[in-house]
């Protein structure tokens, strides 16, 4: 799939039709014949050339001084953005969901970018607006979704703002709706396909690129842990995989992407479930990370506490016989029980979809340039590539875990916030009836909280 060669281009030259037409941008650089992608590491989210190893599972060769010169500039842009990154966390919900918007307009902006035709384009002078138009609806309706959550926390700010919440999605639909008249509107005839293609793309890229890197937004409201960590588990197989392959890959893994190794996936996915189990214990005594955010501008060196999910209570295991009779023989001593966190091992079945299926978002990734004639998504990140050249596993690995959080960790609470939401969505009448419901409880079981009720009432 996607094999060039300069045979085939003549022959499809001489045919009339344009190799990668769609995709000339000035940042794009087209695969060649020769080891142009080899340069990058096993990991690299980049490509290499199909012809070179196809059909022998021989990682090809490459230049040794190119190698290492690409090995230098590619862990100095890695540790650039991992410091980076940890400075946005630090800096609490708020700055990460910046992070994440601007990592959706970016990584938006470089797949739509893929079916540009400058020459049609010119034609049709609306087509750049509506792709940015559709982006604006589809994010004004997620995070007005997300911004409802957040203020539920504030129960005053989100009173004076109910009726905005409580028509939020008709609002949402209508936006999308004018755009969508807007562009049958403006159907021409001659480009009735090609406006047709693009209408499909642009739908395509806001649904694997802007929905799935929305879960990083529900994972944030969880708890930090819960957007750290997935991100974490993939940054870390992808830099041991690619150490791994650097170093020990000769056997490749896919042919779509000949410098992926078998060495480098198999390290790769050994190390990230250590590194999981492990990191997550770590995490898991500190409340910035745990606890769902009380607000937005809470940040690593804020006083949050709250009350722990199960998970993240440490709890004792029998060792087994065997296994005790084993390490008092190794270690010297006799270990009957362990004290781990059940999170620990939520977090091995998270690290291994990280290692085991989250690369083949970069497969996929890979897959995408192939078919457009790329060797990168652009060329923002040296070494490295686009900003999806870095992120394209980040998306599947955030829908699953927000999945498996939902399914098998997530404990059902009522919060102050929720009940008072419920509360502004009733009429007055219904209000009343509630508070006088909740004055005659507090009333009956002797609260102090009833008798402050009812003088104030009766004040009233």
């Amino acid at each position: 799939m996607g094999r060039v060669t300069k045979k085939g281009s003549t022959a499809n030259m001489q045919s009339g039709e344009k190799i990668g037409s769609p995709t000339k941008l000035r940042h794009r650089k087209p695969i060649d014949n020769g080891s142009t992608a080899a340069a990058k590491g096993d990991y690299d989210e980049n490509d290499g050339d199909d012809g070179q190893g196809k059909g022998t599972g021989i990682v090809p060769q490459e230049d040794t001084k190119k190698k290492w010169r690409n090995w230098r500039q590619r862990t100095t842009f890695t540790f650039l953005m991992i410091a980076g990154f940890f400075t946005v966390i630090a800096l609490g919900p708020l700055s990460t969901m910046l992070m994440v918007l601007c990592l959706q307009v970016l990584i938006y902006r470089e797949v739509i970018s893929l079916s540009s035709v400058p020459k049609k384009e010119r034609d049709l002078p609306w087509s750049r607006a509506m792709n940015a138009y559709f982006l604006i609806c589809l994010e004004y309706y997620l995070y007005g979704e997300n911004m409802h959550r957040a203020l539920k926390r504030h129960p005053w700010l989100e009173a004076h703002l109910q009726p905005f919440f409580a028509h939020h999605r008709f609002i949402s639909f209508s936006l999308y709706l004018i755009g969508f008249v807007w562009f049958v509107s403006t159907l021409r005839k001659g480009y009735y396909r090609f406006q047709m293609g693009q209408f499909a793309w642009t739908h395509m890229a806001l649904g694997l690129v802007v929905v799935q890197s929305q879960y990083m937004i529900e994972n944030i409201f969880e708890g930090i842990f819960w957007f750290f960590l997935p991100i974490a588990l993939v940054i870390v197989n992808d830099i041991f995989a690619y150490v791994f392959g650097f170093f020990f890959g000769r056997h490749q893994l896919i042919e779509l992407s000949p410098k992926k190794t078998w060495e480098g996936y198999i390290g790769g996915g050994v190390t990230t479930m250590m590194f999981g189990f492990v990191f997550t214990a770590m995490l898991s005594d500190w409340p910035f990370m745990y606890c769902p955010p009380p607000n937005l501008h809470m940040t690593a060196f804020s006083n949050v506490t709250c009350e722990k999910n199960p998970v993240f209570v440490p709890q004792e295991y029998q060792v087994p016989a065997a296994l005790s009779a084993a390490l008092s023989v190794v270690l010297k001593r006799h270990i009957a029980t362990v004290t781990i966190r059940p999170v620990q091992f939520h977090s091995l079945a998270i690290s291994a979809f990280a290692s085991l299926i989250a690369p083949f978002g970069g497969f996929f990734a890979s897959g995408v340039k192939r078919a457009f004639n790329i060797k990168d998504f652009g060329n923002s990140i040296p070494g490295h590539g686009g900003v999806t050249d870095r992120f394209d596993c980040q998306f599947i690995m955030a829908v699953f875990s927000h999945s498996y959080y939902s399914s098998f960790i997530k404990v059902s609470t009522v919060t102050v916030g929720g009940l008072f939401s419920s509360f502004l969505s009733l009429n007055s009448e219904k209000q009343m009836e509630l508070y006088y419901s909740i004055q005659e409880y507090l009333q009956s079981t002797g609260s102090a909280a009833g008798e402050a009720a009812s003088a104030a009432a009766g004040a009233a």
